[in-house]
């Protein structure tokens, strides 16, 4: 599911890890409390281990910043952002605000994430 929602996020926008993870139903053997605690991290898991055409580079930590990714420095990142208009402030975020992708209700409802 993780993989497929950020497949969707468009170019020259970004979702952060805690936005995927919110809109991913728990496990069944899952508590429901403890995974909201911990949703943002198995997005962050998920794609530690991506295959090579996810757009990886478009999902960003809560503070719209980039977060340490094992093996690959945040410059890339940076760099494949900026290719996609765009660009980081002074303090290295991302401006949430113009860029955040929020999924349409009928994308939602069509992939089952939304009753």
């Amino acid at each position: 599911m993780v993989y497929r929602i950020v497949r969707a996020i468009p170019p020259g926008r970004v979702m952060t890890y805690g936005a995927i993870g919110a809109l991913i139903p728990p496990p069944q053997s899952v508590d429901p409390m403890g995974f909201e605690r911990i949703r943002a991290r198995w997005v962050g898991y998920a794609l530690a281990d991506c295959p090579d055409d996810l757009p990886w580079h478009r999902v960003v930590n809560a503070a719209g910043r980039i977060s340490q990714r094992h093996g690959i420095g945040p410059r890339l990142q940076h760099e494949l952002l900026s290719q996609e208009g765009i660009e980081l402030d002074r303090l290295d975020r991302v401006d949430l605000a113009s860029r955040l992708w929020r999924p349409s209700t009928a994308w939602l409802k069509q992939r089952g994430l939304l009753t």
